[in-house]
Order: structure tokens, then sequence, then C-alpha cells
């Protein structure tokens, strides 16, 4: 049986293409739906998860000795100068404006290279009435040496909020830079206003960006271990400095040629924000965080667009080719967790590498799901046509209900060699050279295809495995691939199923030019070699060994007995009391040395009652001639004959007795017949 192992639809070339097209697919599919309303929407979410979540496996990247300083109006700074107060005065919040002044003032006097003020002034000054608050905060601002620059909302047109400071020439930004739920970009530009960072950046020297930009966040506000990422510094202290108190904790050398941000950071001035990093995060080092990105022309590069549909095609064709090539599941599923898996790595490494680079993962990500799904569903689909192929192509060689139980357990068809105890059964047609000589081709194809055909149903239809064709000859086995422990009983009914089917279409036989067709079978049991034989190039899955031989010898010596089907004696053994058996002899064939007894196999049991007695007086005159005792054989086989005359055993063995007549074998004859041919 020649077992066809490789399929074009389960090729590599045909696997490759079936990956290639399920990943373009894929990724066409996750790219159109960045594009598509809703589910854009989800697809930004996911990117914006991912983007969060990339930013928590970043190392702090400390900004405690950089280009900015906060000073921060914090809760401590608003406790103390509400209990200690400031002289002799005690201030809630909001303080007087001409605190930021005093401040400004000393920062003038540390060296500072500019102030910018996250804080925004549309009121009047509630400290007016009493100091004249709004006018010694103007008056402190138009004396500074340093770039003061101060918050403001702008709206649309351009227009700024009104400003109630009456300073002369206010330098005002915009601090309405954003209006996500988390800060991720930065609009350096607002309706028409550079915003806070970008002009601080420009008043000292630096190159401000003109376009919103992704913001490179260096670390936490605040981290596990209780340090900040910026320099932060307390707003009471640097006050109490600036008004000349001593040990404040504050230093000139911590502002000296740096940019101070002053900003509330308290949940009461509506100054905390989310970012990637927090969901309250101060808006003051928004700002600062804008103001070193463009100081140190840094910020996040998102990857071009065409290389992120790049990177959907190439996560899809990944996850494609590594679902259809394996067939085991588990190998499916583990290469495609490695596509996902290196997918999830590039775009970390692109993250947390010194320049940032955002690839978006949605689309790819969708791409790899959708060419997931889909080189799934092909491979159930090509494996299941598949096995359908092969089932077809079993159904040539072995019966449905054994091709039903290599579907059930496939490892029931092992390749390579095995062994085991089995039947193998060889038929050929008597006087087939004679017939292929005396008909024309076309009608000797059509007999023989027509007769193959009639024969191999009933091997399978009995569950044998067809093995091959020689010429007109079929050779067939049972009890593989999967095991039959009625193996020698099932070779036996397809033999006599043959047997009496031959007789059945003898008049179709007739009309194609086969009158008398006759088939001798051979049949034995014992130990054989099955599986895949042959070289690498061509092979069949077949059986070898000295019981096939003999198998192929007893379908031969039906010639010497004028039997029809001849069975060794193991096989004999494990099918007595199911068909009614005579022995024909001890036979030595060619190639052997120990003699076997053969038997015929005449029918079922409950078949005609002249087979018993075909058995019994065949039997009765065999056991005469074994004794040599040549006259009491001849006279039973003579009885025997009148009834059947047409018996060929019997016919065989008066022959054998007649010459034994005339040419005594002598006393150590042991009764065993030494056939002369194959």
């Amino acid at each position: 049986m020649r077992v066809p192992l490789k399929l074009s639809a389960q090729s590599p070339g045909r696997k490759v293409i079936a990956g290639a097209l399920i990943a373009l697919c894929g990724s066409g599919i996750a790219i159109a739906a960045r594009y598509t309303p809703g589910v854009s929407l989800a697809m930004s979410k996911l990117d914006f998860l991912l983007y969060d979540s990339f930013y928590h496996l970043r190392p702090v990247e400390d900004q405690t000795n950089g280009p900015v300083v906060i000073v921060a109006a914090d809760d401590k700074s608003q406790e103390e100068l509400s209990r200690q107060g400031l002289g002799k005065t005690s201030y809630s919040w909001p303080w007087p404006r001409q605190f930021w002044g005093i401040m400004i003032d000393y920062f003038n006097k540390c060296g500072a290279k500019a102030v910018a003020l996250d804080l925004i002034f549309t009121e009047p000054s509630v400290y007016n009435d009493s100091s004249g608050d709004d006018a010694t905060f103007a008056k402190l601002v138009d004396r500074s040496k340093i770039p003061v620059i101060i918050g403001c909302r702008f709206l649309s047109g351009g227009q700024a909020e009104r400003f109630a400071p009456p300073i002369k020439a206010p330098q005002l930004a915009a601090v309405n830079v954003g209006s996500d739920v988390v800060y991720r970009a930065y609009q350096p530009v607002v309706n028409g206003a550079p915003s806070l960072a970008a002009r601080t950046t420009a008043d000292v020297g630096g190159k401000a960006f003109d376009q919103p930009f992704l913001l490179h966040y260096y670390g936490p506000y605040l981290g596990a271990n209780g340090k900040t990422t910026f320099r932060y510094v307390s707003a009471a202290h640097v006050l109490a400095a600036g008004v000349g108190q001593q040990n404040t904790g504050v230093d000139v050398s911590m502002f000296r040629d740096k940019v101070v941000v002053i900003g509330p950071i308290t949940v009461g001035t509506n100054d905390l924000k989310a970012s990637p990093l927090s969901s309250e995060y101060p808006g003051v080092e928004i700002q600062a965080t804008a103001m070193v990105n463009m100081l140190t022309g840094q910020r996040i590069i998102p990857v071009p667009t065409a290389l992120m549909f790049a990177a959907a095609f190439v996560a899809a064709l990944a996850a494609a080719l590594g679902a259809v090539f394996p067939r085991n599941v588990t190998f499916k599923a583990l290469l495609a967790a490695m596509a996902l898996l290196a997918l999830l790595t590039v775009g970390a490494g692109l993250f947390l590498g010194h320049q940032i680079r955002w690839l978006p993962l949605a689309s790819p990500l969708l791409a790899f799901a959708l060419a997931t799904v889909g080189a799934f569903a092909w491979s159930y689909l090509a494996e299941g046509r598949q096995r359908r192929f092969v089932l077809k192509a079993l159904s040539q060689y072995v019966s449905p209900a054994v091709a039903s139980e290599i579907d059930r357990d496939p490892s029931a068809l092992k390749l390579g060699g095995e062994r085991r105890e089995m039947t193998v059964m060889f038929t050929d047609i008597q006087g087939f050279t004679d017939l292929s000589e005396r008909l024309d081709e076309h009608t000797l194809t059509a007999l023989l295809n027509y007769y193959l055909d009639e024969m191999s149903s009933l091997v399978l239809a009995n569950d044998g495995t067809l093995d091959k064709y020689i010429g007109d000859a079929i050779m067939s086995f049972w009890n593989a691939p999967i095991q039959q422990a009625d193996h020698a009983l099932l070779a036996c009914r397809a033999a006599i199923a043959m047997e009496q089917r031959e007789r059945e279409i003898q008049p179709r036989l007739n009309e194609m030019g086969a009158a008398g067709m006759l088939t001798r079978i051979g049949i034995n049991t014992g130990p054989m070699v099955f599986g895949n034989m042959g070289s690498t190039q061509k092979f069949n899955y077949s059986v070898l060994g000295d019981a096939v031989n003999l198998a192929s010898r007893l379908e031969g010596a039906n010639k010497f007995y004028g039997s029809r089907i001849l069975i060794a004696q193991p096989t004999a053994d494990q099918v007595k009391g199911h068909f009614i058996l005579r022995q024909l002899d001890l036979l030595r064939v060619k190639g052997k040395l120990k003699p076997m007894a053969v038997y015929e196999v005449l029918g079922e049991p409950n078949a005609d009652a002249d087979l018993l007695f075909r058995r019994d007086e065949y039997e009765a005159a065999f056991s005469h001639y074994q004794k040599q005792q040549w006259e009491e054989a001849r006279q039973r086989l003579a009885s025997f004959r009148e009834r059947f005359p047409h018996d060929g055993p019997a016919a065989a063995l008066l022959e054998r007795i007649a010459y034994f007549s005339e040419h005594p074998p002598g006393p150590d004859w042991d009764g065993v017949y030494i056939a002369k041919g194959k």
C-alpha cells in the first residue's frame, strides 16, 4: 500500500503563499480599522494603554541637576505660611502677589536665567485694599533683569484673557496647552500665542518647537523612594530667603543659570493633571518637562506611518506562518506567542531607548490577532481537506471501518518497520498468461480492471489492507495498520467471498472473453514486519518476512492440488471451528526444510452438507496414503470421485497414489510431499 505523505495542499510553498495572503488581509483590515469611526477610538485607547505602560518600564532620568528648577507652592508651604506666617502675619491661599515678586527679585540675585510663573492673574489681588498688592508685584516684575514669563489663558483668535497686575509690558504665555484627560502631547503654540514652555525657551536662547509634540517624560513626580525627578524647592522657603531669613535650606547655587518654574502642586489649586506616569501629576512639572524637551531638543519621535504599517504586515506574516506550518496545535500556539512577544519587544525596545521612538501597536496587534485567527482557521480547513484526502486515499487500500479507526487514532498508522503477527493473502488468476495472449489490449485492460475491482472490494469489505497489484495478482494483509484480533478469520472470509463472487460474475466474464476464469488463493499467518518499505524516493506500505513468502508459495501450490484456497497450519489453528477445512497434505515448499500441514478452506460450517463429506472422505483416504496403504486409499478416493468427479485435490492424490503404487517410497518415507516449483 503506497501511503501519500506529502500533499500539495500542505506543501511548504503553498503554506508560504497562504500565510502571506492571510497576513496581507489581516494587516489590510487592521490598517483600515485605524481610520474607521468607532473602531479607531478603541484602537487609540489600546495605543494609549501600551504607551503609558511602556513609560512605566523606562528608568528615571534624573533632572535634579537639569536646566529647570521647580519652586512649588505645595501643601507644606501653604501650611507654613498659614501657621507661622511671614513676619508677624499669617497668610492663607492665595498668597499676596508681591510674594511672587519677592521670589523673582531673589532669583535675579541668584543669577537665574529666567522665571516662568505657572499662575493666572485674571482678577485683582484680594490684598490690594491693604497693601496695593498688584502694584507692588508689577514693580518687582518690571525691575527684573531676567525674563519673567507669566501664564495666561489664550482664547481662539489669539486673544488673552484679562490680566490684572499693572505690569508695563507683561510677557504673557499660554498655559492652556491641552485638553486631553491625560497629557501625552504638548502644544507649543495655542491659538496663535506661544505656550509658557515655548516662550520661556525662546527667551533664554533656546529653540522652541513650533508643532505639537509627544512629551518626553523623565520620570514620575515622586518615586517609590520618595525622591522627585526634578529638583523641587519649597516656595515658602524661597520666600523666606527672599526676605532675608537665614537657615531656610535654600542656597543661591540652586538657581544659578537655571530656568525657574513657579507653580502650585496641591489638589485645591486645581493644578494636578494626569500623565502617562500618574493620575495625579503636577501641571507645573508638565511645563518644566516641555521646557527641558525644547532646551535639549528631546521629544518622542513617532515611527513613520509606513513603518507602522510594515510592522503590522510583518507581525501578521510571522503569526500566520507560525500557525500554518507546524502540524501540532501546541507548536502553532507557541510560535504565535513568540511572534506576539517579538512585536511587543520591538515596540518596547524602541520606547526604552535614549531617544524614545513610539511605534503605535494597536494596528500591528490587530493584524497579528486577525492573522492568527485566520491562519488557525485556514490550517483547520486545510488539515480537514488533508484528512479527507487521506481518508479517501486510505479507502482505496483499507476498509471504511479501518480508515475510520485510523482517523480516530492516527498513531495506528506508524511509519517504519514494526513486527507483529499478521495474516497475508495472495491471489492469482489461473492461466492468465494464455488469456493475455488471446485478448486484445483494450479488452484485457477492461477485463482486468473489472476483475480487480470486484475482488478488491471484497478484501476491503472484510477490513483488509490492499498492499499491491502484481499484474493480475492481488496482495493484501490483515492486522495492520490497526490491530485486528480476528485477522486470520477475516482473511479466510475474504477468500471465500472472492471464490463465491467469481462464480456469480462468470456470465460477465464469459462476455469479456474469460470463460472459466478461476482464482487461486494462498493464505498464511505468522510474524511479519510491516511499515514503509523502499527508498527515500519511493516506498510502499507493505509486509515482509518468511510467513509472507510462504503465503505466496501456497498460492502457487494450488496448481499441484487443483485446489482454490490453501492455508498453512498457523492460519488453520486460528480458524478451526469457523470454517470447514480439510488437510490436503504435508508439504515442503521450495526453499523450506521444515514440512507443514496445508489445508483447503471449503466453506462455512453451515454450508452444504456435501462439504463435510468431501472433508471426511478425503482425509480418510489421505490417512491411508500416509500409511502407504495405497489400495485402501485408491478405493476410498474412487468411491469419492463417483460423487465428486471434479474435486481437484482428490484427482491429484489419486495420481500420486498411482505413482507410489509402482514406485514405493520405502519404509522411512515420512509422508511429506516436496513441491517441485513455486
